[in-house]
């Protein structure tokens, strides 16, 4: 009913621009008046014209018509909705036999404008349209020439139906055409030849972000189910470059800076608490610009977009990351309390991995930092009555060095309270005897890793001489060898203290060299990930000489003449 309907109105408007064109003609002082050559013509060429036939002499023959195309804008390549959007110069050229005429009997007339509702035109429609209108809107004059060929070329914007493929956006290249074709006759009774293998470039307005590489035109002779005869169409085809500086800019940059971030996540101290933080910070981050890009592309899952592909890699990688450090963190905070450092742990990653990552250990207290050596209390039988504690016998090789960073753990107040009540005013002068140098300062430093060795040894030594300690104290004061005991106790427990701070210091080693191998190896994966994904597409290596330069050349019609030469040129 609707076609029905806009049938009625064309025929109308047709009706009416002849009734006005035959009234101009013939009102006075009119230059078409009946003895105008122009006048004449026309009303010698439509009287008897029947504009619905076929121009041609025999019903067997096919009309010929050469079409082309003038591109004068991409207007817009839509994704999501996959449409192209043109601006087009639609050329059709045809000859009809009815309309000759000798320029000689017209006062040299070889051409006139005539409106296209007066003529025979070919129904030649674009088959994927995605609007309403199939047809040419705007009907624009035909040039008539004397031979009986006539040119058309109405201007039209079509939107056309285009197979985005994003699987390499934002580095993409895309293959849309425009396919036309007579919708009712088959090519036994209208055949269609391009007027030339490429369209042309001569008015064409260039789009910010499309770049036209080529634009081949090819003629197709297809048999559809429908019908018995083949038909032909005219397919124009636009192979489009897209201008990526725009989305380089405001996605590919920003994305690949966060990356990068991810990389100081390993450079932060384990012991900040903000490691984890902001690792998740930039996954969140990844993940709205994954939203972003998901909004401006189709909805298809045909292929990943290569920016999602590469978003999906950073988020894989900040995943990774993540599992990382948190295995760093939990060997940081290890403690001899609840585990014990291997054997093979601290010869790998203490002894041999680093000075191949970079890394140097500090040196033992003897050759970095002073300290504070404390001698071995030796009690000496009683001589003259009294007690003389000895501490300056002792070899050399039972001295305990401790580092003066080294933190000492408080002291149980229990044991404080009972030292201060076990003395009394008449035992200070035998108390103050007793002196062990000790250091207290606050940092925590590494001590050498034959520290274990060194305390094996100081152990078996330090037993036999308490050994021989324990005889002597049987023939001391009882308050000087209780002092004696907690003093030996001090002196233990700031032994184990520094054992237990010597061994979380080695935890915190291999950490720090966990943190070091897995920065080497995050930054060779996000290096090679990041190259492969971004440079992967064929658009940045493709060979300039792939595609035929575009024409510049004025169009020429002189092969309408002989239509089938067109086509055997091809």
């Amino acid at each position: 009913m609707e076609m029905f309907r806009l049938l009625s109105r064309s025929f109308i408007v047709e009706a009416l621009v002849a009734l006005c064109f035959l009234t101009f003609s013939i009102l006075p002082g009119n230059d078409c008046s009946p003895t105008h050559p122009e006048h004449r013509l026309l009303k010698k060429l439509f009287t008897n014209y029947i504009r619905s036939v076929r121009p041609v002499r025999n019903d067997s023959e096919s009309v010929k018509v050469s079409m082309g195309l003038l591109v004068s804008q991409i207007i817009d390549v839509n994704e999501r909705e996959q449409v192209m959007t043109t601006s087009l110069w639609v050329n059709q050229r045809w000859v009809d036999y009815r309309l000759v005429w000798d320029p000689d009997d017209y006062g040299g007339l070889v051409r006139i404008h005539v409106p296209i509702s007066f003529l025979w035109k070919p129904d030649i429609l674009l088959y994927n349209n995605v609007e309403g209108t199939y047809d040419v809107s705007m009907l624009t004059k035909a040039l008539l020439h004397f031979n009986g060929t006539i040119e058309w070329s109405p201007p039209a914007v079509y939107k056309s139906s285009c197979d985005i493929d994003v699987e390499n956006f934002p580095f993409d290249e895309q293959n849309c055409s425009l396919k036309f074709g007579s919708w009712t006759h088959d090519s036994s009774r209208l055949d269609l030849y391009p007027v030339r293998e490429y369209l042309d470039e001569r008015t064409y307005w260039e789009n910010a972000e499309w770049e036209i590489v080529e634009m081949p035109i090819r003629r197709h002779k297809i048999k559809y189910p429908c019908c018995d005869h083949r038909y032909v169409d005219i397919t124009f085809y636009f192979v489009l470059h897209r201008k990526s500086l725009f989305y380089i800019v405001t996605f590919v940059v920003p994305c690949v800076l966060i990356t990068i971030l991810t990389i100081f996540v390993f450079y932060l101290p384990s012991n900040c608490g903000e490691k984890v933080t902001l690792c998740i910070s930039i996954l969140l981050a990844l993940i709205v610009f994954l939203l972003l890009i998901a909004d401006m592309i189709a909805p298809t899952s045909k292929a990943v977009p290569l920016i999602g592909v590469y978003l999906l890699f950073s988020m894989g990688m900040v995943t990774v990351s993540i599992l990382l450090t948190v295995i760093v963190i939990h060997i940081f905070h290890r403690t001899p309390l609840t585990h014990t450092i291997r054997p093979w742990v601290r010869t790998v990653f203490i002894e041999i991995l680093p000075p191949y990552i970079f890394m140097k250990r500090p040196a033992d207290c003897e050759k970095e930092f002073p300290v504070y050596c404390e001698p071995q209390i030796r009690i000496d039988p009683p001589k003259n009555g009294s007690f003389i504690p000895n501490g300056t016998d002792s070899p050399a090789g039972d001295r305990s060095c401790f580092n003066r960073r080294s933190l000492l753990l408080s002291r149980s107040p229990s044991h404080y309270k009972r030292l201060q009540k076990s003395e009394s005013p008449h035992d200070n002068n035998q108390s103050n005897m007793l002196s062990v140098e000790r250091d207290h300062d606050s940092e925590d430093e590494m001590m050498d890793t034959n520290i274990d060795h060194h305390h094996h040894h100081h152990h078996h030594h330090h037993h036999h001489q308490r050994h021989m300690q324990t005889h002597e104290r049987q023939s001391i004061n009882p308050r000087v060898r209780e002092g004696l005991e907690y003093m030996n106790y001090i002196v233990e427990r700031t032994k184990t203290d520094d054992s237990e701070k010597q061994v979380q210091a080695e935890f915190q080693f291999v950490a720090m060299v966990l943190d070091r191998i897995f920065l080497i190896i995050y930054v060779i994966c996000v290096a090679v990930g990041s190259l492969s994904i971004l440079l992967s597409s064929p658009v940045i290596w493709e060979d300039e000489s792939k595609h035929p330069p575009l024409p510049t050349a004025p169009i020429s019609y002189d092969v309408l003449a002989n239509p089938t030469a067109s086509s055997a040129s091809k």
